[in-house]
């Protein structure tokens, strides 16, 4: 009898403990527990940035449930310089910092900032620093991350729209990865991207090329900032 309260209680404290420790595993995926939401309307800061790689009319889900590392793999489809390094949220409005790092596909980390409540630069729903200009090379492989930390991120958000001469290979995500190269691999589970990280660019490209990206592109953005001023 003695032998079997032990074995009894000795297997009921196993499972409490397996249980408690399955509670603190990582989240299956950033949208884990996601029940929907209301996108949250940003503040008016004060140097409004004209040239970014991406931007989306609204917010799709904003949300967050842990910090995670959000990659995004691109191509350029021309030389572009880089002048610019953001994350998505509004000037002041952070309650945790934000690193920021472009790669090249072997992992070297070419440039890198951390957008804070300090960071001034926007778009419509991105915050930028400005950092020493790079160039990425037209048909190389590169991955752009961004470390959520406590603040919401967004993914499959209307109006979706890319900018830059580039072309978007995918996303992927890693759980608490810091600012740590994810590598190229792609998971691709929603429709855009998890935001996450943004850059603003500076096209290496003929004249007439520039003039046609800047009468087309160009006005879509100042279309979407003229929205966030007056909001």
């Amino acid at each position: 009898m003695k032998r079997f309260l032990v074995v009894s209680i000795g297997l009921t404290l196993l499972l409490s403990t397996s249980a408690f420790a399955g509670s603190s595993l990582e989240p299956a995926s950033p949208q884990s527990g996601y029940q929907g939401g209301i996108s949250g309307g940003a503040s008016d800061p004060p140097q409004p940035v004209n040239s970014v790689a991406w931007e989306f009319t609204t917010a799709g889900n904003p949300f967050t449930n842990g910090n995670w590392t959000f990659g995004e793999v691109f191509v350029p489809t021309q030389n572009i310089a880089v002048n610019l390094l953001g994350y998505y949220g509004s000037v002041g409005g952070f309650s945790s910092d934000h690193p920021v790092g472009i790669f090249d596909a072997s992992g070297n980390l070419l440039a890198q900032t951390d957008v804070t409540n300090s960071s001034t630069l926007f778009s419509a729903h991105f915050v930028f620093n400005q950092i020493p200009t790079i160039t990425l090379l037209a048909g190389q492989t590169y991955v752009i991350e961004g470390v959520s930390n406590t603040d919401n991120y967004t993914w499959d958000d209307p109006g979706f729209q890319v900018y830059g001469p580039l072309t978007i290979l995918g996303n992927n995500w890693i759980f608490e990865n810091g600012l740590n190269f994810n590598g190229t691999f792609l998971i691709n589970d929603v429709s855009d991207g998890y935001w996450g990280a943004d850059f603003g660019l500076i096209p290496v490209s003929e004249p007439g090329s520039l003039l046609i990206l800047l009468g087309s592109g160009a006005a879509g953005l100042a279309q979407l900032l003229r929205r966030k001023l007056n909001a």
